[in-house]
């Protein structure tokens, strides 16, 4: 491995670097494992380095017993250290600080950037090393990445045997060792010491009441199920946009009212629940995907169409249904004559008063969730005097006829299909054909109700479709929609 020369002191702006890089949660403590001071040894240079200096890990083989390591390591016959020894069970002992430099690694400039961990065993024995040896040692290195914001990569743990040789070409330091060898796991080890430097946030959220999957109509009631101490505030989100926090426990949306679905599209929507900490801190997220099916809030009246004469009172009788109802409104030419708050909803407007002529009525009805649906028709108040002479209502030019729409379909997007699927339409409106396009190209045509296609996944290829439902009404105007599905592959 090519080691680019550093410069001892980095700078402050690199370790800022450094430390935004780091994932989330880094906010999260690494605790120092429990470590055996075994001092005494003069083979060491005396320094003052700040952890930003410690640049990179070195892994070494003791080549021995732990115990018979320590104490060569401590004479100074040997002209070598290193600042700690991990023995095969799993104990650890530190021979030099880490502020100092340990000899180490053969090489006087990486030994400056470096910190030295030694495990006791053989570069070459088959056995290799234990699963108490590899623990103890990440649970020490993930420390010092912590503390001195080395990325854990192969290009900063490195191996004693992948030390530049600084007396000429070649690796493995002065000596040219060739440890940890062969058996040292390099993929387990650094798997470990991400795991234990970025321990998993000890807080969850999750939905109390409201299920991944989950269909939903009209006002339901969303609380956040919080594991874990700090959290101070969970933000409840729809398809991204902050529409609820909640700064009390239990953390619930609207506590009360809930979450009112028939302002959303019907359809396939992402909930959201953010819980964070002291400093908004962000502790834990949680996602959901919902499908919202409302059915449109309809009025109908009786005693009232098109054309007809009014040379009295005009009495209304009107009905609501699929939504509870605050109030139901008379309007003539835009001005409320005439409200009703409870069913049944009778509404009167006294037209002797009113010149003749043509008036435009409005009956609208507004449900508790805020929507609204109405029904507009002209009416004549005749002359005084004359006889009334019922006006035949006048039908609609053919191009007047309102297009179809398509409210949504029987496949959700993003879902995965196969076998036989039963695909419809969900719409509104006249309609005197449904044709069903995969990927631009039509399969099926459907002329009478139910308008419907049984789709044979087993004829498409594995893999992503978009499928277009076309609605056709009798004028010809025609309303579409599409969504995106996976064909499953063939089981094997």
């Amino acid at each position: 491995m090519l080691l680019v020369r550093t410069a001892l002191v980095v700078s402050c702006a690199a370790v800022a670097a450094a430390a935004a890089a780091l994932p989330a949660e880094a906010s999260t403590k690494v605790k120092r494992p429990t470590v055996m001071w075994h001092g005494g040894t003069q083979n060491y240079t005396p320094a003052n380095r700040q952890p930003e200096q410690i640049r990179y890990v070195v892994i070494h083989v003791t080549e021995g017993s732990f115990w018979g390591a320590v104490d060569w390591l401590k004479n100074p016959h040997s002209e070598g250290s290193s600042h700690y020894v991990v023995a095969r069970k799993g104990g650890i002992v530190q021979l030099v600080r880490e502020k100092d430099v340990a000899w180490h690694a053969g090489n006087k400039h990486i030994n400056e950037l470096s910190t030295g961990i030694e495990h006791a065993g053989m570069t070459y024995d088959p056995v290799g090393f234990t699963r108490a040896q590899y623990v103890a040692s990440a649970k020490l290195a993930a420390y010092i990445a912590r503390r001195s914001l080395i990325p854990i990569d192969r290009k900063h743990f490195i191996g004693h045997g992948e030390v530049p040789n600084p007396l000429g070409p070649g690796v493995g330091g002065a000596d040219k060792h060739t440890d940890p060898g062969p058996y040292w796991d390099w993929k387990l080890y650094l798997k470990l010491v991400r795991k234990y430097a970025f321990p998993p946030s000890p807080v969850a959220v999750g939905s109390a009441t409201i299920y991944d999957g989950q269909t939903i109509a009209g006002r339901v009631p969303w609380r956040a199920k919080v594991k874990g101490k700090g959290v101070r505030r969970v933000d409840f989100l729809v398809d991204g946009k902050v529409r609820w926090r909640s700064s009390r426990a239990p953390f619930a949306f609207a506590p009360g009212r809930g979450l009112d679905t028939t302002g959303l599209k019907n359809g396939r929507h992402v909930l959201e629940l953010r819980a964070y900490g002291a400093r908004r801190r962000l502790l834990a997220s949680r996602r959901l995907a919902i499908v919202v099916r409302n059915k449109p809030f309809e009025l109908t009246t009786a005693g009232l169409h098109a054309g007809m004469p009014v040379p009295g009172v005009l009495a209304v009788r009107a009905n609501t249904r699929t939504a509870p109802t605050h109030r139901v409104e008379l309007l003539v030419n835009g001005r409320a004559v005439a409200r009703d708050g409870r069913a049944p909803f009778l509404l009167r407007w006294d037209a002797r008063k009113a010149k003749p002529g043509r008036y435009r009525i409005q009956v609208r009805a507004i449900a508790r969730d805020g929507r609204v649906s109405a029904r507009v028709v002209s009416v004549v108040v005749p002359k005084r005097g004359a006889p009334p002479t019922p006006a035949k209502p006048t039908p609609p030019p053919a191009n007047d006829v309102p297009a179809p729409v398509l409210v949504g379909q029987s496949l959700a997007d993003g879902s995965t299909v196969s076998g036989v699927v039963d695909w419809r339409p969900q719409m509104t409106g006249r309609v005197v054909r449904v044709e069903f396009l995969v990927d631009g190209v039509l399969r099926h045509k459907a002329e009478k109700a139910p308008f419907r296609h049984e789709w044979d996944t087993a004829k498409e290829a594995p893999g992503t479709h978009v499928l277009t439902v076309r609605l056709v009404g009798p004028t010809g105007k025609t309303a579409e929609g599409s969504v995106t599905v996976t064909v499953a592959p063939p089981a094997p």
